[in-house]
């Protein structure tokens, strides 16, 4: 295959891994589970 096919399916696997991620930790967002910055509210960070 030729170098800049390569290249374009690299690029585009690593643009779907980026996208998924995103999509992740926009979904928690969105759910409420970010951080707030207030451990003490939350809890979550000294189990």
């Amino acid at each position: 295959m030729p170098e800049p096919v390569i290249n374009a399916i690299v690029t585009l696997v690593l643009a779907a891994v980026v996208a998924l991620a995103i999509r992740s930790i926009w979904k928690k967002h969105k759910k409420g589970g970010h951080c707030t910055g207030d451990c003490s509210q939350c809890g979550g960070c000294h189990k």
